[in-house]
């Protein structure tokens, strides 16, 4: 299939009190104002979250005003200059379906199928263990049939419980139990992954197909294509970085599905500045995938000509850049394994924590300018030089083999929190981590004081424990690297005092840190304390740990920041070396990036041997360099906002 490169997601929910849509809209227009911006692909509507359908069905709702066929002239006008069509239907939502049918409403726990903000969107569900099924199964045959579309896109897909009596027979048939609340998510998810398989069958093998929301994991064999959706204002930028450290390895084109948006989607007079686009594209061309823009089309009006100006002054940018992008993977050193249950690019995350978990370690390797993958515990982890189990991983049967000959080839292992222990929590998995599990940490408010490390990153003071752990101890042969320090007494109420002030007491007797050979043991939750917290010390420990496992990373830098983030990439026989000093400003509850930071004096380091030519793309201005021990040593010349450096061998 064709590589989406300069994409756009058009949202389009339209509701039935608007008596003049379409009435500016021209197909021919839309089509080449997505040709002037450099799309080359769009996802666009055939059915909408209100239940609206935009072509004449015979088995859906049109929408009451539209008096042409909207979907079937934009296929037409779009393939006539090369723009791929993905038809969009959402599958969560039909308020219509809703209204008219009840009884396919997902019911929840307390017998409800109305809930929350009623201005909103998602007030109430649809179940597909219902009529709905086939309903939507049919829709989407009509358009596979009507029109020749690239793909189908299928939205908002939420694997929310239901406990209608349907649902709680069909449970019941198959000796699952309805008031349990893990069987009734199985179910439902297992019905939604039933009906995308039928989807699948029906629109057959040569065009697109991505349920958006399901889940990487339980898209493989169903998506043909992954789309991260990820406006950084509302989701955050940790959490792009860690979807695209796990997606970019399933083996798929992977997009990034930003938006144009200031808020969120919907946004109608919300447009976010020229930089902030910008610095979504450079986001995803670093970490090796592709970009889509989200929109929402004017139901009236059209596309907003202001809009596609600023889309394609950024698109012409990105397009000069395909060369040393189009295919490039990233280059990395460390894998961390994804937590059990952490239902990645699933709208129902089942495990929050790890998300949490996986959006801090993003964060804590991009400030410290580690390459690193996100990994299920499945994958194939022999290339990588350092594995990080992060707060809390269970060694299983499978991850101690991996484990074990990771270790048996010079590896290294850092573990943090309950991280190392087998699944029943009574001892570590593994004899090469030597040490013994003391249980779960008595304290919960206590500290850790560094004897090794950097004393200007790591001054020797006792350092705050966020969240805590396990207790352990080790045994002849490890060391300590950290010892573990107690307060007087735990947070608490004692029936006289709220004991809120928990200065330090005396030290424990038992290591914060531990290593044995090629194992770091940290006895608090690393991640998560630096996702709530972000103390500097914690991100240093875990530099100073890495310093030890992995002397030589593929990347160095001298006088770059922790704002920005720098990657490396490959093809062919190029690695390219992205440097991105823009960042985001929280304001309020949103990340706002209003214009570039500008970098002076930077250096950045390669592994690698003597080059063929190393230059700034995409003009090819040669840079100087030199050759230090095993690095090529780059001095950069002035970043605004980004610069990539191709390095050909």
């Amino acid at each position: 299939m064709r590589l989406i490169k300069r994409a756009v997601h058009l949202d389009f929910h339209t509701l039935p009190d608007i008596p003049d849509f379409g009435a500016n809209f021209d197909a021919k227009e839309f089509a080449r104002t997505l040709k002037d911006a450099k799309v080359d692909f769009i996802n666009v509507f055939a059915k909408c979250n209100i239940g609206f359908a935009y072509y004449p069905t015979k088995i859906g709702l049109p929408h009451p005003h539209m008096k042409f066929d909207m979907l079937g002239q934009m296929v037409e006008e779009c393939h006539k200059l090369g723009i791929g069509v993905v038809a969009y239907f959402n599958v969560g939502l039909d308020h219509e379906m809703a209204r008219k049918h009840r009884e396919w409403c997902l019911v929840n726990k307390e017998g409800q199928i109305i809930e929350g903000d009623r201005t909103a969107n998602f007030f109430r569900l649809m179940c597909l263990n219902s009529g709905y099924r086939d309903y939507l199964l049919s829709l989407i045959k009509e358009v596979v049939d009507l029109y020749p579309v690239d793909g189908i896109f299928l939205d908002c897909i939420l694997i929310n419980p239901c406990y209608g009596n349907e649902c709680n027979e069909s449970m019941l048939e198959r000796g699952m139990d309805p008031l349990n609340d893990q069987d009734a998510a199985a179910f439902m998810k297992q019905t939604a992954i039933d009906f995308f398989w039928d989807v699948k069958k029906a629109i057959g093998d040569d065009i697109f197909f991505f349920p958006n929301g399901l889940g990487h994991i339980n898209c493989d064999g169903l998506g043909t294509h992954i789309e991260i959706e990820c406006l950084p204002g509302a989701w955050s930028y940790d959490y792009f970085a860690a979807q695209a450290a796990y997606a970019r390895n399933l083996g798929k084109q992977v997009v990034y599905m930003t938006g144009r948006f200031h808020a969120s989607w919907g946004d109608f007079g919300g447009l976010k500045s020229k930089a902030s686009l910008e610095y979504d594209c450079w986001d995803a061309i670093s970490n090796g995938i592709t970009t889509s823009v989200g929109d929402h089309m004017h139901p009236r009006d059209g596309l907003e000509p202001d809009v596609y100006r600023m889309v394609g002054e950024v698109y012409a940018d990105i397009e000069r850049y395909e060369p040393w992008t189009d295919n490039a993977r990233a280059v990395t050193d460390i894998a961390i394994i994804m937590p059990e249950g952490c239902d990645m690019g699933a709208n129902n995350v089942a495990f929050p924590q790890g998300q949490a978990i996986l959006n801090a370690a993003a964060r804590m390797l991009g400030e410290l300018k580690y390459s690193f993958d996100i990994m299920d515990e499945r994958a194939d982890i022999s290339k990588y030089k350092v594995i990080i189990l992060p707060d809390v991983i269970p060694v299983t049967n499978l991850l101690r083999e991996k484990l074990e000959a990771h270790l048996a080839k010079g590896g290294g292992i850092i573990s943090t929190g309950s991280s190392g222990l087998n699944p029943e929590k009574t001892t570590f998995a593994m004899n090469d981590w030597n040490m013994s599990y003391d249980g779960p940490d008595p304290w919960n408010a206590s500290y850790f004081k560094m004897l090794e490390g950097d004393r200007q990153l790591l001054p020797h003071r006792l350092c705050a424990i966020y969240n805590q752990g396990i207790q352990m101890s080790g045994k002849p042969g490890s060391h300590t690297v950290a010892d573990y320090y107690q307060p007087y007494f735990n947070r608490k109420w004692d029936g006289f005092h709220g004991t809120f002030y928990t200065p330090p007491e005396k030290y424990a007797g038992w290591p914060a840190v531990l290593r044995s050979g090629n194992v770091f043991q940290i006895c608090f939750q690393l991640f998560a304390g630096y996702g709530e917290y972000a103390m500097p010390e914690h991100k240093y420990m875990l530099k100073h740990c890495l310093e030890q496992l992995l002397p030589d990373p593929v990347l160095k830098v001298e006088h770059i920041p922790s704002t920005a983030r720098v990657t490396v990439t490959a093809k062919d026989q190029m690695q390219m070396i992205h440097v991105k000093v823009t960042y985001p400003e929280m304001r309020n509850k949103y990340n706002v990036i209003e214009e570039h930071a500008t970098l002076h004096g930077g250096v950045v380091s390669i592994r690698g041997e003597s080059p063929k030519a190393v230059y700034v793309a995409p003009t090819k201005q040669p840079l100087p360099y030199e050759v230090v021990d095993g690095y090529i040593r780059i001095p950069l010349p002035e970043v605004v906002g980004y610069t990539m450096v191709v390095v050909e061998h």
